[in-house]
């Protein structure tokens, strides 16, 4: 590798790693919920809380997503990508700081609602490092995002194996601090300050990245510029004809709402976020001391989370290196492989009830983590992708938020109804439903799903057409 090439690379790593820093501490709430509830149930606690206070305090975080993620879009537009990273770690540390000091169950919950607001920064960081790495690089850097939550669950399981949850939240403030003044040393994407006018400071990021030494694409893809004149020119605009167009110049804004190429992208992706949260994989790494306890199994809590954290980063990492596999395919894998491991867990609970210390506990273990691991080739993902390729693009960005906000509201009513569905129905009735809805999704890539891999937009919107219409439309 050349010098120049080198020094490219290192100015890329240095941007990505400290905006997604702050990814890691995303990362770090997805399991100390658990880790906070496992020691609220101590004899010794001063905080005593009913299952219905832990599902409010599990789920909510969850609820507020979609409000933190209309103010991250409002900031990032404003005040650029990095200061709205920036803006957000304040409430971040607010929440965090609350959790450190918090002697009730309402200052808890304050905190852990306040903690929802940056739930969702992610889609700022997929923004970012799209806009300031070249296309052909841009998979392979966007990785560092779904990467750094997963260490950031492995960092929290370690510390939750030392630390007591309230010291926990005082070492993330600590982090998310420095993370605030460490993001002072990274620039803004050039494509964003020169929409801004500001194009003196947009020659100096180039020059200072120098992408050309990287790839023959001089500089990233300039989307939003893309988007723009796609609009104007109709080049991803839905395959319609001559007579549709000529109707659709007319026609107000919301009827665009009702062609068959929105309300249908909409039906599947909604599909599709419902049988994702109803296959658990949220639940699992919610709940996870929980199921621990639940299942009986004969490791701790927080082991076990940490076994779950370190699955994930390995499934992010060969998600990463599958990036050629057809999305559909992914998906059947995952959700097939999702399904067997849960029926075994299921069927071992059913075969050894009752039994005091049943042999092979490790078999329950093994299946969770293949679990987990699996989830991470499509399950989890896919749903997140999918949302944000199936929609024509004078529609795309609110029906990209739409479709996102009703993914939140469904994994919150997943997470919040968890404990009661176990509490009335059982263990193993629960898994087995969420074993269902793993296989479930198995036929929906089958049966409903679009290929978006390697397509363009318009390729895409096809899928949706009636195939007579479809006879009578070319792609330029």
């Amino acid at each position: 590798m050349k010098n120049g090439q080198l020094q490219c690379h290192l100015k890329l790593i240095f941007c990505s790693t400290m905006i997604c820093s702050s990814s890691l501490l995303i990362g770090c709430l997805y399991t100390f919920t658990s880790t906070l509830l496992d020691q609220l149930r101590e004899p010794s606690s001063t905080i005593h809380l009913s299952i219905e206070e832990e599902s409010w305090l599990t789920s909510i975080t969850v609820l507020m997503c979609p409000i933190g993620l209309l103010i991250m879009g409002i900031l990032t537009d404003i005040f650029g990508r990095i200061k709205a990273v920036q803006i957000i770690c304040v409430p971040m540390g607010i929440g965090w700081l609350l959790i450190t000091f918090s002697s009730s169950y309402t200052t808890l919950l304050i905190g852990k609602i306040i903690l929802g607001i940056p739930f969702g920064m992610s889609s700022c960081m997929f923004l970012y490092i799209s806009e300031i790495t070249p296309a052909d690089l841009r998979p392979l850097y966007i990785t560092m995002i779904p990467l750094s939550v997963g260490l950031g669950m492995v960092i929290e399981s370690i510390l939750a194996m030392y630390f007591r949850a309230q010291t926990i939240s005082g070492i993330i403030f600590v982090v998310n601090v420095v993370n605030f003044f460490t993001l002072f040393m990274v620039p803004e994407p050039s494509m964003w300050l020169r929409a801004k006018g500001r194009s003196t400071e947009a020659d100096k990021v180039d020059r200072w990245l120098n992408l050309g030494n990287i790839s023959h694409a001089s500089a990233p893809v300039v989307e939003r510029a893309a988007v723009s004149m796609a609009v104007n020119t109709n080049a991803y605009a839905s395959p319609v004809t001559p007579k549709e167009s000529s109707a659709l110049s007319s026609s107000p804004y919301w009827s665009l709402f009702l062609r068959r190429n929105v309300w249908l992208p909409t039906m599947v992706t909604l599909t599709f976020f419902v049988c994702q949260q109803a296959s658990g994989v949220y639940v699992l790494l919610f709940y996870s001391a929980d199921v621990v306890r639940d299942c009986k199994m004969p490791w701790d809590g927080n082991t076990v989370s940490l076994l779950l954290a370190i699955a994930r980063v390995i499934g992010v990492l060969i998600f990463a290196s599958m990036h050629r596999i057809a999305r559909r395919t992914l998906v059947m894998i995952s959700g097939g492989c999702m399904g067997v491991s849960l029926l075994i867990v299921v069927a071992y609970m059913r075969v050894f009830a009752g039994v005091q210390d049943p042999p092979f506990q490790i078999t329950l273990i093994i299946a969770f983590l293949l679990y987990m691991l699996f989830a991470l080739l499509g399950i989890l993902p896919m749903p997140w992708v999918l949302c944000g390729e199936v929609f024509p693009m004078e529609v795309k960005g609110v029906m990209n938020g739409v479709v996102q906000t009703c993914g939140y509201i469904i994994w919150f009513i997943i997470s919040k109804i968890y404990p009661s569905l176990v509490l009335n129905l059982g263990l193993e009735i629960v898994w087995s439903i969420f074993a269902f809805f793993c296989m479930l999704n198995v036929l929906f890539a089958v049966f409903i799903m679009p290929e978006t891999k390697g397509k363009s937009l318009d390729e895409v919107l096809l899928f949706f057409e009636p195939k007579e219409k479809i006879k009578n439309i070319n792609i330029p």
